[in-house]
């Protein structure tokens, strides 16, 4: 079985679709009364293009991610577990980035779990073990716009992006010390940017969830679940028509 879901699934859980009104928009308003932005619009990467609307963003993603940690798993995440437990469970790919399937015990694509870590500072990707594919990435990690070290997300994060701040990365921060240090010029140090993925921007895992959906496809799952979504993102109605295509092969 393959499972593909949206936001639908979680909302009984009180986290918001991204493309609904809620107190969450109301209180980014508040904040910033000067900006005019539909919710949804505060998830697409042109936001990076205006500070105000960049910090609006972040104020956003820190009240989110704190009603998320706040919030428990719904039955739907616990019956994608119990068919995981089942054996029949082939993958799950979301488009949630609240991390509960991962909660409830899925391997997510994005977890520190999901990748062998060598001693030359090397990685590999554990796509055979990877039991959630998280499509849009992660609320719970940051990742540097400079470097792309990817980080949890922790309370000093949380605290520095709800006042509109994206903290300093600490490796950017600690090889420009460094070289300080080493009286050698300084480097530029980038910022820690929640790890999900908007619209208009590539996934940084792309290649390696291509790969994943790709050996899926080729298994022929027997039964195709599509929950709590409109299908309303073109990327993932594809996604939807490629697996549709070959469960009725």
């Amino acid at each position: 079985i393959v499972v593909l879901s949206g936001a639908g699934i979680s909302c009984s859980c009180g986290i918001p679709d991204f493309r609904s009104a809620d107190g969450l928009y109301d209180l980014v308003k508040q904040r910033y009364p000067d900006i005019f932005v539909k919710g949804h619009e505060l998830f697409d990467a042109s936001v990076f293009r205006d500070p105000l609307l960049t910090a609006a963003f972040y104020t956003f993603i820190a009240q989110l991610k704190q009603r998320i940690d706040r919030s428990a798993p719904s039955p739907t995440h616990k019956f994608l577990k119990t068919l995981d437990t089942k054996k029949k469970l082939l993958r799950s790919y979301t488009q949630n980035i609240d991390g509960f399937e991962e909660r409830v015990g899925l391997l997510g694509s994005s977890s520190d779990d999901a990748r062998v870590a060598y001693s030359n500072g090397r990685s590999n990707f554990r796509g055979k073990d990877v039991r959630s594919i998280l499509l849009h990435g992660d609320i719970h990690r940051v990742r540097c716009t400079l470097c792309s070290t990817d980080l949890p997300c922790t309370l000093d994060h949380i605290g520095m992006f709800d006042k509109g701040v994206a903290p300093d990365c600490v490796e950017c921060k600690a090889r420009a010390d460094a070289r300080v240090a080493a009286n050698k010029r300084s480097i530029k140090v980038g910022v820690l940017r929640p790890a999900i993925v908007l619209y208009n921007e590539p996934h940084p895992l792309g290649d390696e969830i291509g790969a994943i959906q790709a050996i899926d496809i080729g298994k022929k799952p027997d039964l195709l679940l599509i929950m709590g979504t409109s299908l309303k993102v073109p990327g993932f109605k594809k996604i939807v028509k490629s697996f549709a295509d070959v469960v009725h092969a």
